[in-house]
């Protein structure tokens, strides 16, 4: 089951899952051993210096962690922010794929918080069903898939990975941020910290931070991301 996954994710040339998480977190994330931890695993006295992004966990998965494939959930993401206007900076994680296919991890083909869980199934037929033909979304409305959609992409924007326990610091590939001026600040972050921001890949991809990414999934486009190497400013 396992192998199957690996081979499908590979066929569809997924390179990536992507975790968004407020800015404020990113230097406890980098900084301990843990990782991207679930909130589940989570120790009281780290929750008093992490920001929680889902308080409700409607989807009664508690120990897992929330992730999508490819692109985050814009329309999730969008919710979330409005909900923290005193820190408006927020970071996209992209995370090695090689989650899909290890034991414990769990799908839905739309947003996880729907019907409280009801629709996340683990194993092959989860994998499978987020790239279905036409999948029943939020408000009762059907997302389609076209010819044109993105191989690699979900057929709902929402669609979502649950990946068990944590996420190893070693598997966050690169830190997205929507602007350069951020992407200065965190690094600017991290050198406060001790922390060689050359151990991490920044990437500069606005569109990615916007809905509008969804037009361009499925008319089979990918937005543009620009590698960003930090510089010593004087």
């Amino acid at each position: 089951m396992i192998e199957v996954i690996k081979c499908k994710a590979e066929l569809r040339r997924i390179t990536r899952l992507c975790h968004f998480t407020p800015s404020r977190n990113l230097i406890h994330i980098l900084t301990g051993e843990m990782g991207i931890l679930a909130t589940k695993k989570l120790q009281e006295n780290e929750r008093s210096a992490f920001t929680q992004t889902d308080l409700e966990r409607l989807d009664r998965h508690e120990g897992y962690i929330c992730c999508s494939i490819e692109y985050p959930n814009v329309w999730y993401f969008d919710k979330a922010k409005s909900r923290d206007i005193l820190f408006p900076d927020w970071v996209v994680l992209f995370i090695n794929p090689k989650y899909l296919w290890l034991p414990g991890t769990r799908f839905c083909p739309r947003n996880a918080a729907s019907g409280y869980g009801s629709g996340i199934v683990e194993g092959e037929e989860g994998f499978q069903a987020m790239f279905a033909d036409a999948v029943s979304g939020a408000y009762g409305k059907t997302r389609d898939r076209s010819s044109n959609h993105l191989a690699c992409c979900p057929t709902d924007d929402q669609a979502e990975v649950l990946i068990p326990d944590q996420i190893g610091v070693a598997d966050i590939l690169a830190i997205s941020v929507p602007t350069e001026t951020q992407a200065k600040n965190e690094v600017a972050r991290l050198r406060i910290m001790d922390i060689k921001e050359n151990r991490y890949k920044f990437v500069i991809a606005p569109e990615i931070f916007n809905k509008s990414i969804s037009n361009l999934i499925r008319s089979g486009k990918r937005p543009k991301e620009t590698p960003w190497i930090p510089r010593n400013e004087a």
